[in-house]
């Protein structure tokens, strides 16, 4: 995966074989965007003791609606919005890797 940076090298989204990921779509910067092949989904990250106020209230509206949930240990990956014939589980899979790489990235 090849890391997109801002102006000030901050780590803001990816490019990888068949698709993107984009940390913030949303001009509240609450939730990205993931392109893999023909399928896009909106994602965000969200946890129940550290979240702040505004994805609290994006969280309560998606679960509503048609979305998917990986729980990693209190800390969940949020999909919505899925539009394409891709899985949940293989966006949810692309952006666990964009994740651990930007973890690593940032970690030197």
């Amino acid at each position: 995966m090849e890391m997109i940076l801002n102006d000030s090298d901050m780590v803001v989204g990816a490019i990888f074989g068949n698709g993107t990921i984009q940390d913030y779509v949303n001009k509240e910067n609450t939730y990205g965007l993931i392109r893999y092949e023909n399928t896009t989904a909106n994602w965000f990250l969200y946890n129940d003791l550290d979240s702040p106020t505004d994805i609290r209230r994006l969280y309560e509206k998606v679960i509503e609606k048609e979305h998917f949930i990986k729980n990693d240990f209190g800390e969940e990956i949020v999909l919505f919005n899925k539009e394409g014939k891709i899985s949940y589980e293989d966006l949810v899979k692309k952006i666990d890797e964009y994740l651990d790489d930007e973890i690593m990235s940032s970690s030197f």
